[in-house]
């Protein structure tokens, strides 16, 4: 009788690692394919509009950070031509946004005040179309967050 009492814990251990993970993964989702359209959710039926990542910058008062600035926009192009030179161009652009609301985060903001959006949009536009080195991009944005420490 010794001999089974001693196997029991291993068979138990041996049955445990097979079928636990055999359940996981049949109770799992299947996985779906990553794709650029699965990724980036559509926020209008228009062909010319073009979403942006969102932009980030710190907020900063009394010489320290005291939260974050997040804004989402998007550009309006009706040029199929400069649309693919803005994907080409993206990461320049990026790097140009998030510049300009550094500057406006750490010269123009004032920490508790209402964001300038008026301002803002102006920024951006004079980023994108310095970058770009032409005009036909509009600036649209959705949304200005203060995220405060």
């Amino acid at each position: 009788m010794k001999a089974p009492a001693l196997l029991l814990p291993g068979l138990l251990g041996l049955l445990l690692t097979t079928v636990v993970p055999a359940s996981a993964a049949l109770a799992a989702p299947p996985a779906e394919e990553s794709t650029d359209e699965n990724r980036h959710r559509s926020i209008t039926s228009s062909d010319t509009y073009m979403p942006l990542p969102p932009l980030t910058a710190t907020v900063q008062s009394n010489r320290r950070a005291q939260g974050l600035m997040q804004i989402e926009a998007g550009l309006e192009i009706s040029d199929t031509r400069l649309r693919r030179r803005v994907e080409m161009y993206m990461p320049r652009l990026r790097n140009a946004y998030i510049s300009a609301l550094s500057i406006y985060t750490g010269m123009h903001y004032r920490y508790g005040d209402v964001p300038d959006a008026d301002r803002i949009s102006q920024i951006l536009q004079e980023a994108t179309d310095m970058t770009l080195g032409q005009e036909g991009a509009e600036v649209l944005i959705g949304m200005i967050i203060i995220h405060a420490d």
